[in-house]
């Protein structure tokens, strides 16, 4: 079966489809690739495999790895149509039986080559070669069916890895107009869509943080004004403090706010935890940010459907709209949460935080979640500012990592939160902010103890930078 055939037949079984798609990130494109379901054909997947087959002629190799899950089937495929052995990197590290993260046997030193079934940022294969490469194999070619032609293969070859694909998605695009399949209008959209959404960002390897970069130097790449009003009263207060008062009352939420206002760059609050939440308290809690120079960091924690999400930012008894200058949302529902949000026409002014991790120790934000978080944040940087997490979640310096759980003194409590230093979560979790709660408000001068964690969140940032 020749390339035009093939493109053909993977359009018949709809594996090629063109209208409008959502993809998991939140935006809409106007092509959608499945190649699942070639797996329900054997004699199209013993033509795909035979030809992923062919790119491996000229390349000299031991195993084959496929990227995890939607490749496994095709790397098994070529596998037996190569007659080369296999190996099998998991999603995720189990925590039973051998605990590996790559399964067969292999020795370390010998050459594996990835497979992948569709290329678009490259970030798969990274993560599949980063494993392999922890476990001593070498990798320096992949081969995959289709590059979609939006940075990643790109990208790769300068990191110094190969990839071999069967043909682009503009040659699908080409041989589905000529047949008469689809129009010039679907024609254009698709490729204008793929020209519009080209990654030109190395992806960040677990192993290879990124820069440091200053306060003054994040507001340059900073899109989102929310980013660059709070690097701007982080650099003129030098402070990266941002103070979770969740505290029992209204009253005492004002009196720690002004106590602690000229120490911090944001202040974090639950209103739905304080019974004498009035508009009274709106009006002081606005008074004393703009007295202070800090803003209002509203730990909501959208988690609904769409619909529900609008109803509870702009209803109900707390009026966000009116005063929360950051916000911060779950994306367990998917984008469908920050895109809800976007359609109020209320967020111009204001930014969302994704949470990516919880900094308790039974969290169930594993990896696959947080790269799924990830992605919707970097869509979406015309609202979300960055994160909630307790590891770098993104190479843009544009997008923030607030990290939770920071302590002086404690390491944990009986209900399962963990704590870091603040020069452990700048410096070893990569935090360009720090949220303290009890380590403030529980303190017997919490000014004083606002003080302190200002001056060493600042001399931990000092250093971070200065490395």
């Amino acid at each position: 079966m020749n390339n035009r055939n093939l493109i053909l037949r993977l359009f018949e079984i709809n594996a090629v489809q063109f209208g409008e798609f959502q993809l998991r990130t939140g935006i809409m494109s106007p092509f959608y690739l499945d190649f699942r379901k070639i797996v329900s054909y054997p004699s199209l997947m013993r033509a795909v495999c035979a030809k992923l087959s062919h790119l491996l002629e000229d390349i000299a190799f031991d195993y084959l790895c496929g990227v995890p899950y939607a490749a496994l089937s095709f790397a098994t495929g070529v596998a037996i149509t190569h007659d080369a052995p296999l190996v099998v990197k998991r999603k995720d590290r189990k925590e039973h039986g051998t605990k590996k993260l790559v399964e067969g046997d292999f020795t370390p030193g010998a050459t594996c080559v990835v497979v992948e079934d569709i290329v678009t940022s490259g970030t798969s294969i990274l993560e599949t070669i980063e494993a392999l490469e922890n476990e001593g194999l070498v990798v320096q070619h992949a081969i995959a069916i289709v590059d979609r032609k939006q940075g990643g293969t790109d990208i790769l070859a300068r990191m110094g890895y190969t990839v071999h694909t069967l043909f682009t998605i503009q040659e699908i695009f080409d041989v589905l107009l000529q047949a008469g399949k689809i129009d010039r209008a679907a024609y254009e959209s698709s490729l204008n869509f793929v020209k519009e959404h080209v990654s030109a960002d190395l992806p960040l390897k677990k192993n290879q943080p990124r820069k440091p970069l200053t306060y003054a130097q994040r507001m340059e790449v900073s899109r989102h004004p929310v980013s660059k009003r709070l690097l701007q009263i982080a650099q003129d207060k030098q402070s990266n403090l941002i103070l979770s008062a969740d505290v029992d009352t209204a009253a005492e939420l004002l009196h720690i706010a002004n106590l602690t206002g000229p120490y911090i760059c944001m202040l974090k609050t639950h209103a739905d935890i304080l019974p004498d939440f009035t508009s009274d308290t709106i009006d002081q809690l606005k008074k004393l940010a703009q007295e202070h120079n800090f803003l209002l960091f509203e730990d909501r924690k959208f988690a609904d459907i769409g619909n529900t999400v609008q109803k509870q930012f702009t209803a109900g008894l707390f009026n966000l709209p009116h005063w929360a200058d950051v916000l911060t949302v779950h994306v367990i529902a998917g984008a469908s949460s920050i895109v809800a949000l976007k359609e109020t026409g209320l967020m111009e002014d204001k930014g969302l935080v994704i949470i990516a991790q919880m900094s308790t120790a039974d969290t169930l934000t594993d990896e696959n979640y947080i790269q799924k978080a990830t992605k919707i944040g970097e869509a979406n940087k015309d609202l979300v500012i960055g994160f909630v997490a307790q590891q770098p979640m993104s190479t843009d310096a544009g997008l923030l990592q607030f990290t939770p759980g920071v302590h002086l003194a404690s390491k944990g409590d009986d209900k399962g939160q963990t704590y870091n230093s603040p020069r452990n979560a700048l410096l070893q979790r990569g935090a360009d902010f720090i949220i303290v709660g009890r380590g403030i408000y529980q303190n017997p001068n919490p000014q004083q103890a606002a003080i302190l964690y200002k001056e060493a969140g600042w001399q931990a940032y000092l250093q971070k930078t200065a490395e």
